[in-house]
């Protein structure tokens, strides 16, 4: 590859050197610039793509072929990038090859993996956990109450774990929602079903409230062959095992949003529309949504993933077209772009804590490029007026990984699991790899 395809350097100072290559396992669609030394910090650099670059079909470059950026901080300071080698394989692998399954860390420290498509159509009513000291993964002997996929998972603060709604397979390719829910017993390892929800949902949010409840909000329901979304919000009351209604509704449906306890009596809701970009805010002392301005150029998001810093600030990531990363300034309730994209466009990923003001952005789904699925990792770090900043890094699975999960363990690494098979073949991924910040 022509070190000359794509060239960084500073303005009257000249190109930094580097190599540039065919990232491996990319299907050759995607080149690597690596510069022999890092980066100076507090450091204006200009980034030039060769308008000669032609894909393997002859297709010329799209898009912008030169942009500028900027490396954070002074002397002796800058961002520190994750090695590749902080990635790694677990010592096993999953027992059940699963997507769109949830994870939930138990207080015991294991991870509860459960249901989730196994191939095509197919859900699954089998349920895992895994050992962060042996590395190991186990099948549960007890069967879930009901196979479910695209559901919510939530532990309670008695430990047991509510898993409600999703998907059901009720003939051979045929799906339909579903209303049901169930309780696991982290002591027995067994799974009960309990009252179901007031509607079904599917790729709604679930959220533990202070008081032990949990708030369930929209989702969608399949009536035919079309997803009706919800702007209906309902209660799980954990002493009881009832639902109930909630006693306002949002102010606009949302579905595969996300919703955050942002630890201040409030909930944020975002992302899930495309009709009223706006987020809205649940104050839970009085039940009442309100939503506030979207971000500037926000798009509709769908499969967005959030985390919260250390300080309250949260990072909202992927579900649209462009690889937008929005910041949730607490103090202001205010959503910012943070004009800092993700490298490439993700759907379905994670993004996880890896320490004060950093979050690793992992995998997901490129709508812009006919649904990609990605190996490659992104560094967030907190900061600026904007919120954020976005890296490239190497750390990158030996496949591509979406629709999987991502669970930060007690000891800070995150373990992620499963997820959709990126050929198209069956079954889905049986992958378990193990993130050291």
């Amino acid at each position: 590859m022509d070190v000359h395809s794509i060239r960084v350097g500073v303005l009257g100072e000249g190109d930094v050197p580097a190599t540039v290559g065919l990232v491996p396992g990319s299907g050759d669609t995607e080149l690597e610039f690596a510069p022999a030394a890092l980066l100076e910090t507090g450091t204006a650099y200009a980034v030039i793509v060769s308008g000669a670059l032609r894909s393997t079909t002859g297709d010329v470059l799209g898009g912008a072929t030169h942009f500028l950026f900027r490396t954070l901080g002074g002397p002796g300071g800058g961002v520190v990038l994750p090695p590749a080698s902080a990635l790694r394989a677990t010592s096993q692998t999953l027992r059940q090859g699963r997507r769109l399954h949830s994870a939930t860390l138990l207080t015991d420290g294991r991870v509860l993996l459960c249901g989730g498509y196994v191939a095509g159509t197919s859900i699954t009513d089998k349920a895992e956990t895994f050992a962060a000291g042996p590395e190991s993964f186990t099948l549960l002997t007890a069967r879930m109450a009901a196979p479910r996929a695209n559901h919510a998972a939530v532990r309670l603060a008695d430990g047991r774990v509510l898993l409600c709604g999703g998907f059901r397979e009720v003939s051979s390719g045929t799906v339909n929602s579903t209303e049901t829910a169930e309780l696991f017993d982290p002591a027995s390892n067994t799974f009960t079903a309990t009252s179901p929800m007031l509607a079904q949902r599917v790729d709604h949010a679930a959220t533990l409230l202070p008081d032990g409840r949990v708030l369930v909000t929209g989702g969608s329901a399949l009536f035919g062959s079309s997803l009706v979304d919800h702007a209906s919000v309902e209660l799980f009351d954990p002493a009881s095992q009832t639902w109930s209604a909630a006693p306002h509704a949002m102010v606009h449906s949302h579905a595969t949003h996300a919703a955050l306890d942002l630890g201040d009596g409030r909930v944020l809701v975002v992302g899930g529309s495309d009709t009223d970009l706006r987020p809205e805010l649940y104050a839970i002392a009085t039940g009442v949504f309100t939503a506030f301005a979207a971000a500037p150029s926000e798009l509709g998001r769908y499969g967005a993933a959030v985390a919260r810093y250390v300080d309250g600030d949260v990072t909202v990531v992927g579900g649209e077209s462009a690889g937008q990363v929005l910041h949730f300034d607490l103090a202001s309730s205010t959503l910012l772009n943070t004009a800092s994209p993700t490298t490439v466009p993700r759907a379905y990923a994670t993004v996880s804590p890896i320490g004060p003001g950093r979050m690793l952005v992992a995998g997901g789904l490129d709508f812009s490029d006919g649904s990609f699925v990605l190996a490659s990792c992104d560094l967030i770090s907190q900061g600026g007026a904007t919120g954020s900043t976005t890296y490239a890094t190497a750390v990158r699975f030996p496949t591509g990984m979406a629709m999987h999960t991502a669970t930060v363990l007690p000891d800070g690494r995150i373990l992620f699991a499963g997820g959709l098979n990126p050929v198209g073949g069956q079954p889905e991924l049986d992958g378990g790899y193990l993130f050291t910040p």
